[in-house]
């Protein structure tokens, strides 16, 4: 099991951090609605641990955004909603005119771009910042129980078991909207992809960024 050290840990937080600020400012743009954030929790550990640490915050059925990307290393992005604050966020995309009997068939283009927008800043951020590329899917939507949202769906990523996935977990408290739904989001990655992943960290924390 790949491990992170101190410096790699703060540069990993420092970096999402700021991809997760700018996601809260093109929502802000979008929408018109601020989204106070947490400082993110960002842990390197199994699909399994991450899975348990998880079941210790959150038991509700979930809305997750799903996106897979590939380049200089493989990843699932998953961005978990509480079901139950769907239907609140799809009203923050959408604005409070659209009409109320059309806002079921505007839930899963809404929650994708919801997802595509907060994911693509923070992975977009990521790849710049450790100089590599990396390219997307556009955004899955689905209804998921929370002790099964962990676990790799997409078949690109195939290869390894659930117990010997990597997950790069960031507990990040999304306060979006005014009824305040929280959000939070993983990263599912390959066989492969987090020794990939800590090769371009090193470089970058130690001040060098030419791959």
């Amino acid at each position: 099991m790949m491990a992170l050290t101190e410096l790699e840990q703060d540069a990993l937080t420092e970096i999402f951090n700021i991809g997760v600020g700018l996601a809260a400012d093109a929502l802000y743009q979008m929408t018109g609605e601020h989204v106070p954030l947490s400082v993110p929790v960002v842990e390197l550990t199994s699909q399994h641990e991450a899975q348990q640490h998880f079941l210790a915050r959150e038991q509700r059925p979930l809305c997750a955004i799903r996106q897979t990307y590939q380049g200089a290393f493989d990843t699932e992005a998953v961005l978990m909603f509480p079901d139950e604050g769907r239907t609140h966020l799809v009203r923050m995309m959408v604005g409070d005119d659209f009409p109320q009997d059309q806002l079921g068939e505007m839930e899963q283009d809404a929650m994708g771009e919801l997802g595509n927008i907060i994911l693509n800043a923070v992975i977009s951020n990521l790849a710049s910042s450790l100089s590599m590329r990396i390219e997307g899917t556009l955004p899955v939507v689905s209804l998921e129980s929370a002790d099964t949202v962990l676990r790799v769906q997409a078949q690109t990523l195939t290869g390894a078991p659930d117990e010997a996935t990597q997950v790069l977990a960031l507990m990040i408290d999304f306060q979006l909207g005014r009824q305040h739904v929280g959000g939070y989001l993983a990263f599912l990655l390959a066989p492969g992809s987090s020794q990939i992943l800590l090769q371009h960290l090193a470089r970058y924390v130690g001040g060098d960024n030419a791959c």
